[in-house]
């Protein structure tokens, strides 16, 4: 009979062990990878949809404000908040990515599953390597959302805010009711058919040296039709034009008169610095324009710093508190954020030399993330397990 070898004993604990040096740390990166990607991606999604119905919400209710004071048509709500939407993405962002990672990061601490990692040879290097999965395309798409997607949003907003500004002016159009349009327009109608045009109708408007009257028997309203802006075009009536108290009067009947009631509207209708082209920020060299590139480029970095300060930040102890670590997390993002545009106000006040511009805040909050990554880590957390 033959006999086990004391050496044979020893070769199965070391390719045991090697097994699980070698199958875990390299068989298992591409899975915890996806893994992590997962639960990050789904925790920043719940967040980023909360945080886009909050905004919208405050959209919506200052929208719903302006419509039923007659300010707008209802019907460019929406489109409204779509654009607007669209404008602030790029904003939102990075706050839900830090505050979805942090959330699934403390659930797996929670979970004791980070635990489980680590006694697999599995170092916070291959946890950042699912983290950056994701927030690296992130920093990408919120590049093209703040330079180009977003401020070309908020100029159609501009736009169709202007239009439907316009359309809504005749749109409060009621029968048996004055209505001012314009700086010195009045209109009454007497009725108003199905569609849309407008009978009995009566115009005054008051001009320095007297006043204009209109009197017709039919009228609707054109935009670009009779000229440059948005006119009221009158049909078999009658104008009266003197002073008041002047027995010396114009009078001329006409079958079609227009009477100009909004003059055109700017080929680019309120464009602030925050819906300027990338191409005339960058010629433009003022101090403000400066300033809004360099917060605009601001939000891809937030991204990445905030990336790695998630993992620090979500270390919590096996069973503990849920949400314990996201107030923390959201107040040091609102501490960032604040900052970024306090350092943004210096730049264009030139305060601060452009040189130093925002780029200090970003810093400053780098440095706080190394220190966390020391302190709730330890230095293992910049080396990589192999």
């Amino acid at each position: 009979m033959g006999t086990i070898s004391p050496i044979g004993s020893e070769h199965i604990a070391k390719t045991h062990e090697g097994y699980r040096s070698h199958g875990v740390a390299v068989l298992m990166p591409g899975r915890l990878t996806r893994y992590l990607l997962r639960e990050v991606l789904l925790s920043w999604l719940a967040v980023t949809v909360v945080l886009i119905v909050v905004l919208l919400t405050n959209r919506l209710v200052q929208f719903m404000a302006d419509a039923a004071a007659g300010d707008i048509p209802p019907g460019v709500i929406f489109t409204l908040l779509g654009l607007k939407a669209a404008a602030n993405l790029g904003v939102v962002l990075p706050g839900s990515f830090f505050l979805g990672t942090v959330l699934a990061l403390g659930r797996l601490y929670r979970d004791s599953e980070m635990t489980a990692m680590a006694g697999c040879g599995i170092g916070p290097a291959r946890v950042y390597r699912g983290i950056f999965a994701l927030a690296v395309p992130l920093a990408v798409l919120v590049t093209a959302l703040t330079l180009i997607w977003g401020p070309a949003a908020e100029r159609e907003a501009d736009r169709v805010m202007v239009n439907a500004q316009q359309q809504a002016t005749f749109g409060g159009v009621q029968p048996g009711r004055f209505l001012t349009m314009g700086d010195d327009t009045t209109v009454y109608v007497a009725r108003v058919s199905a569609d849309g045009q407008m009978q009995g109708v009566f115009a005054e408007r008051n001009l320095p040296d007297g006043r204009q009257i209109w009197v017709a028997d039919q009228g609707r309203r054109v935009i670009d039709g009779m000229g440059q802006g948005e006119f009221l075009v009158l049909e078999e009536g009658w104008r009266y034009e003197g002073e008041p108290g002047n027995a010396a009067w114009q009078i001329m009947g006409y079958v079609e008169h227009g009477v100009q009631i909004a003059e055109p509207p700017p080929i680019e209708p309120g464009v602030g610095l925050d819906a300027q082209p990338l191409s005339l920020l960058l010629a433009a060299g003022h101090a403000e324009a400066t300033a809004e590139l360099q917060q605009r480029l601001s939000f891809p970095l937030m991204v990445l710093i905030l990336a790695l300060a998630a993992l620090p930040l979500a270390k919590t102890e096996p069973r503990s508190g849920r949400y314990g670590r996201v107030v923390t997390a959201v107040l040091l993002y609102m501490i960032y954020f604040n900052l970024l545009y306090t350092a943004r106000d210096w730049v264009a006040s030139e305060s601060v030399s452009a040189w130093v511009g925002v780029f200090w805040v970003h810093l400053l909050a780098l440095a706080l993330v190394v220190a966390g990554l020391r302190l709730r880590l330890g230095l293992r957390a910049f080396r990589v397990v192999r």
